[in-house]
């Protein structure tokens, strides 16, 4: 930024989009002048880049009509996370690289069993509203605590508050920041399960007992009860859109993940008294995702289905 600003000093409009900056941002003045205070020295020493280098990323921002950044949890799960995003914004607010054709930004989040999640209510801090309703839905009192993001259950596994870890696909020990602190958290879990596609890294870091429960891929064909199944995906654009296996399962013995899920749900609820009287027809999800989908339309916000007139 400190190089675009130089080269706008050098050449007076002909590299900020000052239509743009006018017209859809505020504060340039003040970003501006904050900005001129910091050592472009300072740069250099805590980036470990050579002033060349930035120069040369300057140059290929400029003169590139569209831009797209992608990033993942590199800078999402970073201690710094949120300044590090905001100044990427406003790195490409200063060429009017947002909202048009070609050119945005781009947090690439996962694969497909993770998009998607947090609209679900897949949260650490789910929404009063979100509770009450999904609470209505199945007659019961969802907790209220907080619990931990990413980051926090690593620590909470750590240092022994969190005892178990259920893991839905993905390799959890790879994808998360620091390897060999989350490889000691996984250790110090009495019990580690996996529901898995394929096995991977990290199911050799196991607890005092480790569980792998291979399950159906998407690539499979699902046939439940009510006959061959479907899910639906939200891949890196937002993009819902089904998803329908077509090869032979690898194993006759193989699960569903809904199957899986809902059949831990089933023995969690004949075991304890607290949540025996939860009344879900744990057999109908399995068999029909619908009905799966049909929860779903009447709990989040957004999934109403909706007819032409």
């Amino acid at each position: 930024m400190k190089e675009i600003l130089d080269a706008e000093d050098r050449r007076p409009g002909a590299v900020l989009d000052n239509e743009f900056i006018n017209k859809c941002t505020t504060g340039f003045e003040e970003f501006k002048e904050a900005l001129g205070k910091v050592h472009l020295g300072d740069i250099l020493e805590q980036s470990g880049l050579r002033k060349s280098q930035l120069e040369d990323a300057a140059k290929l921002f400029i003169q590139s009509e569209r831009v797209i950044f992608c990033w993942a949890m590199g800078l999402t799960q970073h201690k710094n996370a949120v300044a590090n995003i905001q100044e990427i914004v406003n790195l490409m607010l200063l060429r009017g690289q947002i909202g048009k054709p070609g050119a945005g930004l781009c947090p690439v989040r996962g694969h497909s069993n993770v998009q998607g999640d947090r609209t679900m209510g897949i949260w650490e801090q789910p929404s009063e509203e979100f509770l009450k309703k999904l609470g209505a839905e199945f007659s019961f009192a969802p907790p209220r605590a907080h619990g931990f993001d990413t980051v926090h259950a690593i620590q909470a596994m750590h240092e022994r508050k969190a005892k178990v870890f259920f893991a839905l696909g993905g390799n959890f020990l790879s994808a998360t920041p620091d390897t060999e602190y989350t490889a000691d958290a996984l250790r110090r879990c009495r019990l580690t399960a996996h529901v898995s596609t394929k096995l991977n890294r990290a199911h050799l870091i196991t607890g005092q007992e480790a569980l792998i429960l291979p399950c159906l891929g998407r690539t499979e064909t699902d046939a439940q009860g009510g006959g061959l199944q479907f899910v639906t995906t939200e891949n890196s654009m937002a993009v819902v859109e089904t998803s329908q296996g077509r090869l032979q399962p690898a194993s006759e013995h193989l699960l569903s993940e809904p199957a899986i899920v809902a059949g831990l749900a089933k023995a969690v609820g004949t075991t304890n008294l607290s949540l025996s009287n939860i009344k879900v027809d744990w057999d109908e999800l399995i068999a029909n995702y619908d009905r799966i989908r049909d929860h779903i339309e009447r709990v989040v916000p957004g999934f109403e289905i909706t007819t032409n007139a």
